[in-house]
C-alpha cells in the first residue's frame, strides 16, 4: 500500500488565488517552456522529515496489483514477518540523530506493512513505546496505512492514546473492491473494511482518519465511486494511478497517447470542483491547483520538490520509495541500514539524491514541457523501462498533461473572476 502521508496538503487561500491570478492571465498553465525556478534548480538535499516504517511484513489480503508481493521484487519473502522492539528502539536513535543534525523538531513517522495491525495493539503500543524512549529530542507525530480488516475498537482506543491517524486503503463499492482485494483464499474483504470505514469516519474518531487511498479501477463508475466515498465524510481521497511503466503497461494504457485515467478523474474532477464549499479534499486536485500557482510543496508525486521521506524494512534495512518494487528487483535498495548507517548516510546515496534533485534527472523530453513544474516529469516508477531506466516520460504522460490542463483551465477561469468580483464589493463599500 502507499501512504497519504507522503507529502503535505497545500492550503490554497483566495489570498493566494488573487495574487496568482495577476501573473497568469492566458487560459493555460503559467509556465511556457522548460522555465522552471531557480528554487527548484537548487541543488542539495533536503534532511527527511516522513519515515516510512515497515512494521509487518506480510498482509492478509492479496491484492492483484500490490507491489509489494505482486510484482518484481520479492525480497518480502527474507524479511522477519514483524519489526523487533530493538530494531524499532534503533531506528528511534536514528530518527533522533537526524532531527537534531538538522534542527527538526518534529517528523513523522507511518506505521506501514503489509498489513501492521496484523501485530496487534499491545506490540504497537511497545514499538511506540520503543520508538519515543529512544527518541527525546523530537516529536514523533504517528501515522499508520492500513487494509481496514484489522481496524477495532481496540485499536481506535490505542489511535486516541496514542494520537495515530490511521489511512484507509479502499478502491469503492463492494463491486469495485472484490474485483481485486481478496484475501488469499479468494473471498471478500468488503465487509470488514466497510465496518472499518464507519468506524472510522464516527465522532470517537475524529481527527484520527487520515483519509481514503484509493487505486483507479477504469470498470468502475467514477462518480459512483465518489459518491461512496463521500457519503462517509472522509477528510481526504487519494486517487492512485496504477502502479506500472513502460514494460508492463497498467491497464487501459496499450496506446501510450490514451487518456482513460485522465477522463476517470475529470468525471470526478466536475462533480467536486462544482461543490461549495468542497467538502473533501482531493489530493491530485489540489496538487495540481496549488502548482499552478506558485506552490513549492505538493504530495511525492508531483512538482519539482525534493523528496523528504525514507522507508525503513522491518529488518532495519534503509531504503529508497518502495514502490519502485514494480521496476525490478533491489530497485529501491540502497545497501544501508540502521544499525551501521545512519540516515544522512542515506542522504548522501546516489538514488536518494537522484530523487531529491529532479530536475536533473529528468530526459530532454521532460525538460523542455511546459508543465514539467506540475507534473515534474511524473511519478519515478511510471517513468521506468529496461532500455532507458528512468529518463523516459511517464507512462502515464499523456494522462497528466489532459488533467492539468482542463484543471487549471477551470482553475484559471475562475482566478481571472476574482478581481472583477474584488472591485464590485470595494465599490459597493465605498
Amino acid at each position: 500500500m502507499r501512504t497519504p502521508r507522503q507529502g503535505r496538503d497545500t492550503v490554497i487561500t483566495t489570498a493566494t488565488a488573487a495574487t496568482a491570478v495577476s501573473a497568469h492571465s492566458a487560459h493555460t498553465v503559467p509556465v511556457h517552456g522548460p522555465v522552471v525556478s531557480d528554487a527548484v534548480l537548487e541543488s542539495g538535499t533536503k534532511p527527511f522529515r516522513s519515515f516510512i516504517c515497515k512494521v509487518a511484513s506480510r498482509c492478509n489480503l492479496d491484492c492483484d496489483y500490490c507491489y509489494v508481493y505482486r510484482h518484481a521484487d520479492q525480497s518480502w519473502r527474507s524479511q522477519p514477518r514483524r519489526m523487533s522492539l530493538e530494531t524499532a528502539a534503533q531506528l528511534g536513535r536514528r530518527i533522533n540523530e537526524h532531527a537534531c543534525e538538522h534542527g527538526l523538531e518534529q517528523v513523522d513517522l507511518t506505521l506501514h506493512g503489509g498489513e501492521p495491525l496484523l501485530l496487534g495493539v499491545d506490540y504497537l503500543r511497545a514499538l511506540c513505546e520503543a520508538v519515543t524512549r529512544t527518541a527525546p529530542d523530537v516529536r514523533v507525530r504517528w501515522n499508520g496505512q492500513t487494509n481496514g480488516t484489522a481496524y477495532t475498537e481496540e485499536v481506535l482506543d490505542f489511535c486516541r492514546e496514542w494520537e495515530v491517524s490511521f489511512g484507509l486503503s479502499v478502491d469503492g463499492p463492494r463491486a469495485v473492491n472484490d474485483r481485486h482485494r481478496l484475501d488469499h483464499a479468494g473471498r471478500s474483504s468488503f465487509a470488514h473494511v466497510e465496518r472499518s470505514i464507519e468506524l472510522l469516519s464516527s465522532p470517537r474518531a475524529r481527527g484520527l482518519w487520515g483519509g481514503i487511498l484509493a487505486v483507479i479501477d477504469l470498470e468502475s463508475d467514477p462518480v459512483e465511486t465518489y459518491s461512496y466515498f463521500r457519503s462517509f465524510d472522509p477528510p481526504s481521497i487519494d486517487f492512485l494511478l496504477p502502479l506500472g511503466h513502460h514494460d508492463l503497461r497498467p491497464p487501459g494504457k496499450e496506446r501510450i497517447d490514451a487518456t482513460p485515467y485522465a477522463d476517470w478523474l475529470l468525471s470526478i474532477f466536475d462533480m467536486w470542483y462544482a461543490e461549495r464549499p468542497q467538502p473533501v479534499r482531493i489530493r491530485r486536485f489540489r496538487d495540481v491547483i496549488a502548482l499552478y500557482l506558485g506552490a513549492a510543496d505538493s504530495s511525492e508525486e508531483w512538482g519539482l520538490q525534493p523528496v523528504d521521506f525514507t522507508v525503513v524494512e522491518t529488518n532495519g534495512e534503509i531504503q529508497a520509495v518502495d514502490t519502485l518494487k514494480v521496476t525490478y528487483p533491489g530497485a529501491c535498495e540502497l545497501g544501508l541500514n540502521i544499525f551501521d548507517d545512519s540516515f544522512d548516510a542515506a542522504l548522501r546515496s546516489p538514488m536518494v539524491r537522484a530523487r531529491q534533485d529532479k530536475w536533473r534527472t529528468l530526459g530532454e523530453t521532460c525538460r523542455e514541457c511546459e508543465l514539467v513544474r506540475i507534473c515534474g516529469g511524473g511519478y519515478f516508477p511510471h517513468r521506468y523501462s529496461r532500455q532507458n531506466g528512468f529518463r523516459n516520460e511517464s507512462v502515464y504522460c499523456a494522462d497528466l498533461k489532459k488533467l492539468i490542463r482542463v484543471v487549471t483551465g477551470t482553475a484559471g477561469t475562475d482566478l481571472r473572476r476574482l478581481p472583477r468580483r474584488a472591485e464590485r464589493e470595494e465599490g459597493k463599500a465605498g
